[in-house]
């Protein structure tokens, strides 16, 4: 397996926030920061081949989302467990040996808890309920949805599809008056073409047994917590289409169906 090169990506600001003010002399679960593998534009980009194993992603972080060698379903990271969403909507916790093109990961210690209005859905949640624009949250949101629409996505061969052409066949699931947790991120919109800014959320049912990608869902009781995190790492594959993808163009409109 190839080892990823580190790379830093934040401002000099953050950086003075990491390392002078917090006291933290590397990222590790101290420190409240994401570690990502990759970026959503080389996803997008069909470079699906895994690059940072399971037992790593686990040292970096106990929550957080992504997928797996050749798009093989969702990931979803919940209290330290990895878990993959088939295609089917079936989850089955992940060996340590996997490995992932694409992912975020933190360590969850939640600043601040509230209570969502019955009714809610997807697309009503709000920054304005997170504090700042500028900075990074990991969601969690647990409780009973009276529905999740989600999708996970099926395992692809070589020579890889645009993603943008895999999720035209996607599995969709609706799932009705079901409890779980619904697990992600916030990003700002300056993190374009890193990560995909605004919310983006995966689910898991309480029993185990069903989830994916959140597309929509509604809210009956549940809670959200949000974990603010002021720092920012990245690793990057070391194989040849990384090196040679042409990361130049705007994928936001590509972005927007894959995500919605």
């Amino acid at each position: 397996m190839k080892l990823a090169r580190a790379v830093a990506f934040s401002t000099i600001f953050f950086s003075v926030l990491i390392f002078l003010f917090s006291g933290c002399s590397h990222f590790n679960k101290d420190c409240d920061t994401v570690y990502q593998v990759a970026t959503i534009d080389s996803l997008l980009n069909a470079c699906y081949d895994g690059s940072v194993d399971m037992r790593t992603i686990k040292s970096q972080g106990d929550t957080g989302i992504g997928t797996f060698n050749q798009l093989d379903g969702e990931m979803i990271v919940l209290d330290g467990e990895i878990y993959k969403i088939k295609e089917d909507g079936t989850i089955s916790v992940v060996a340590d040996s996997e490995t992932t093109p694409f992912c975020a990961v933190t360590f969850f210690k939640s600043d601040k808890k509230l209570e969502l209005q019955p009714g809610m859905k997807f697309s009503q949640l709000s920054p304005a309920l997170l504090g700042s624009l500028n900075y990074f949250y990991a969601i969690k949101i647990t409780g009973k949805f009276k529905s999740v629409k989600a999708r996970s996505v099926p395992m692809q061969a070589k020579p890889y599809p645009m993603l943008v052409d895999v999720v035209k066949a996607q599995p969709v699931f609706n799932l009705e008056d079901i409890e779980g947790t619904a697990v992600g991120f916030f990003s700002p919109a300056y993190v374009k073409g890193i990560n995909v800014p605004g919310f983006h959320l995966h689910f898991i049912s309480s029993d185990l047994k069903r989830g994916g990608h959140i597309l929509d869902f509604e809210i009956e009781k549940a809670e959200m917590q949000t974990d603010e995190t002021h720092g920012f790492m990245m690793v990057l594959p070391e194989d040849e289409t990384f090196q040679h993808l042409d990361l130049t163009k705007d994928k936001e409109k590509e972005l927007n169906k894959v995500e919605k």
